[in-house]
């Protein structure tokens, strides 16, 4: 297999893999020590993310034949990619935090559902709650009137066992 072909062939894994991804993002991490990156690493690993270092040219064609919306300038120099199938919110909040924590660490853009989006987006993006806050906030809304009605329906039995209780207890 010559290199052209090898070439080829990543190009399609990374096709595939951006295919069915909810959101892309792309950092710039000229200027951090290997142990940070890989600090980094670890913790994108943990959260369940996908995170790695592409060349600029391969993931372009990759995001051309996924027809990605992506400005010519967002590929330049030193980029590690990050993904997210299905909890984008997470993954902004994990690189806000850590770009926080090293100032090197450059978020430039991404691609979410196949438009670009900026570092102002993912910013936004990262504000918003976590996938968990949500479900737990609208089993609350939804818990909140059950109980209130549960109490209301329960309140006349409960009065007249009070009742029959204090008249056993009279007599």
């Amino acid at each position: 297999m010559s290199a052209i072909e090898k070439k080829k062939e990543i190009v399609k894994n990374i096709e595939t893999e951006f295919k069915d991804s909810e959101a892309i993002i792309i950092s710039n991490y000229s200027g951090l020590s290997v142990s940070d990156i890989t600090d980094l690493r670890q913790r994108i690993f943990k959260e369940g993310f996908f995170v790695k270092v592409l060349r600029n040219r391969m993931t372009k064609r990759a995001f051309d034949a996924n027809k990605f919306e992506c400005p010519e300038e967002l590929l330049t120099g030193q980029n590690i990619i990050f993904k997210s199938d299905d909890n984008i919110v997470g993954l902004t909040k994990l690189l806000v935090s850590y770009q926080k924590d090293y100032e090197s660490f450059e978020i430039k853009g991404g691609v979410l559902d196949g438009k670009y989006i900026d570092s102002k987006q993912i910013g936004t993006l990262a504000k918003l709650p976590s996938k968990e806050e949500l479900i737990a906030k609208t089993i609350g809304l939804i818990k909140g009137p059950l109980t209130g009605l549960v109490a209301t329906l329960s309140s006349p039995v409960n009065s007249f066992i009070n009742v029959l209780n204090n008249i056993k207890n009279n007599k």
